[in-house]
């Protein structure tokens, strides 16, 4: 397939978004010819990058067609004809979309369709409603991708969508590097380290972490990840703790030495979780990268028990659960996986297996192909 892949935000940026895009990008080119086209990052929240593959560590397997977006409805509108236009005239013959505007566009233009959302509509307005309802219904609309059953579920019951026409696949991440990187942080005997990469919206648990980190002095703390201004908080909320630290937004591809040498990884997700925007609540629906990334390591995870991610995640076998808001039992947790090493390696181990077998981005951009081919 030729496949012209239409984002919705700028490239690069700090959103998990754009590390999805690319990553799905890269998978989609091993079988298929795939073209980016996207917002002009330039200007945005990330600015001096002299190659945009390397900076997400994806092969140049794919090219990359940025477009100027201007803000509001009349800029969208803009920018997903020109898209839609240019990836035409290049020959498409599938538009995968995560830009509801883009994917209503490319139906206009007669092209077969396929629109990935990662949640409901319930919180975003009524035109937005009639152009999902008006994409989903026309005959040039392929699949709607979606990283949940739930949300497949919810989505399905609330248009009316055929099941045949709704593609549940889960986030991914890659598989996991066997080379060594140097470490970011001071490491040593008797030092034990819990890593955090993401980033510091409402509900993504900080707070949980705070309380850890005074709980466990001999515990080291170490957060990736969030803008300036949340950094800024916490530092100055938590200047007192000497064994938690902030290191701000990292490439995506050098976390990769923070993972390596953290003996566990945190995901303290909330029972309201944010996007990037922060104006959503996701907890229903959700499929972090950041779950997969953990599971990919094979280094044991404490994550919030909540029911999405029953979907993927099992207490004690792939994982340790957590009540969300309750610090005594991550606490508590922390210390299990550090008085039983071999029952915490047993866990990550069986967490990699089941990441190799299901999560990586090129087992989920060929399953997603394979179904659209079908349609």
């Amino acid at each position: 397939m030729n496949i012209a892949y239409i984002a919705g935000w700028p490239i690069p940026s700090r959103a998990a978004n754009a590390v999805h895009v690319m990553k799905m990008c890269q998978a989609f080119s091993k079988h298929h010819t795939v073209k980016l086209y996207c917002p002009d990052g330039a200007g945005q929240d990330i600015e001096g990058i002299q190659n945009l593959h390397q900076h997400y560590g994806v092969t140049e397997s794919f090219d990359v067609f940025p477009i100027e977006k201007k803000e509001g409805r009349l800029g969208l509108i803009k920018y997903a004809f020109q898209a839609v236009k240019k990836a035409k005239k290049n020959g498409a013959e599938i538009v995968y979309s995560r830009c509801l505007m883009s994917a209503w566009m490319a139906t206009l233009f007669g092209m077969q369709t396929v629109f990935e959302k990662h949640s409901s509509l319930d919180g975003q307005g009524g035109v937005a409603k009639a152009v999902f309802k008006s994409l989903i219904r026309s005959r040039h609309f392929n699949s709607l991708v979606v990283i949940s059953d739930a949300l497949k579920e919810h989505l399905a019951e609330r248009f009316s969508i055929p099941y045949d026409r709704i593609i549940s696949a889960h986030d991914g991440a890659d598989e996991f590097p066997s080379d060594q990187q140097p470490a970011p942080f001071v490491t040593g005997q008797g030092k034990f380290h819990a890593g955090y990469i993401g980033h510091l919206y409402q509900g993504r648990g900080i707070d949980i972490i705070a309380e850890m980190a005074k709980e466990l002095d001999n515990v080291q703390f170490h957060i990736v990840g969030g803008k300036k201004e949340d950094i800024d908080f916490w530092k100055g909320a938590l200047s007192d703790l000497k064994n938690i630290h902030f290191y701000g937004y990292v490439p995506h591809h050098e976390t990769i030495a923070f993972l390596q040498h953290s003996d566990v990884l945190l995901a303290p997700y909330q029972r309201k979780v944010g996007g990037y925007n922060e104006s959503d609540n996701t907890v229903q629906w959700m499929s972090p990268l950041k779950i997969f990334e953990y599971m990919s390591t094979g280094i044991p995870m404490i994550c919030s028990d909540l029911p999405v991610l029953h979907e993927i995640l099992r207490d004690q076998e792939n994982c340790f659960l957590c009540v969300p808001d309750d610090s005594k039992d991550w606490v508590e947790a922390l210390r299990t996986i550090m008085g039983n090493p071999e029952k915490s390696s047993d866990v990550a181990r069986q967490a990699k297996k089941e990441f190799l077998g299901k999560y990586t981005w090129q087992k989920r951009a060929d399953y997603i192909a394979a179904e659209i081919e079908k349609k």
